[in-house]
């Protein structure tokens, strides 16, 4: 049985991206499931920081054990997901630290980037 489960601040290694399907892409959970219909999940992806990312949240190495370079939040790409189905690609990694956690949450409504689906979606189970 997976004992498993995602959190707020949890962090997870998603396989594929478009350019590798065989790197993981880390990604941080920012919805807690059991507070979604459907326990679905609100996610962002980690990217290395260049010239032109969304510098709206920036990570340094200190937030996390796993960030070992300046990266920055990749609004823009914010997806949502079953847990299960998460869970069942991805493999849990190491949380957030809060005070990162924080600025990472702040930045959804703060980046130009963060669609207003997102937006909505963060906004509908946290305020209730």
């Amino acid at each position: 049985m997976n004992e498993e489960f995602l959190y707020v601040g949890a962090t997870i290694l998603l396989s594929g991206t478009h350019y590798n399907l065989d790197k993981f892409h880390m990604c941080i959970v920012l919805s807690d499931p059991k507070k979604a219909p459907g326990c679905q999940v609100l996610y962002v992806p980690l990217i290395s920081a260049h010239p032109k990312c969304d510098f709206t949240c920036i990570l340094d190495s200190g937030d996390r054990p796993f960030v070992k370079h300046r990266s920055c939040i990749h609004y823009a790409r914010m997806n949502q997901r079953s847990e299960m189905h998460l869970l069942k690609v991805g493999k849990l990694s190491h949380p957030l630290r809060s005070a990162a956690l924080k600025r990472v949450l702040d930045g959804v409504g703060k980046s130009p980037h963060s669609p207003p689906w997102a937006k909505d979606f963060l906004s509908a189970i946290t305020s209730g």
